[in-house]
């Protein structure tokens, strides 16, 4: 990693969710809807040193990564101890 002298960081992330259909009629669905970064670093450093870090920070950011990059999702059902399905009948 990259060590820079600062003074202050603040780093603020909001991120969004949407949902839409219904649970009753088993459409519902969701997911992301925007993720909003933004970091306040204060420091003497050269430019290019704080830009390097400000990369090196979002490329090693869980919450931006698991956004943007796609991964495999694996999921484990069970009720009562038993197995589910993997995908519950509609």
């Amino acid at each position: 990693m990259t060590h820079i002298a600062y003074s202050k960081v603040r780093l603020q992330q909001t991120t969004r969710f949407y949902r839409d259909g219904s649970a009753l009629a088993g459409t519902i669905v969701g997911g992301p809807a925007g993720l909003e970064t933004t970091v306040n670093v204060e420091s003497d450093e050269p430019p290019e040193r704080r830009r390097r870090l400000v990369a090196m920070a979002e490329s090693s950011c869980y919450a931006l990564q698991s956004l943007v990059q796609n991964m495999e999702v694996t999921s484990v059902f069970t009720l009562n101890g038993e197995a589910l399905p993997e995908a519950a009948p509609v």
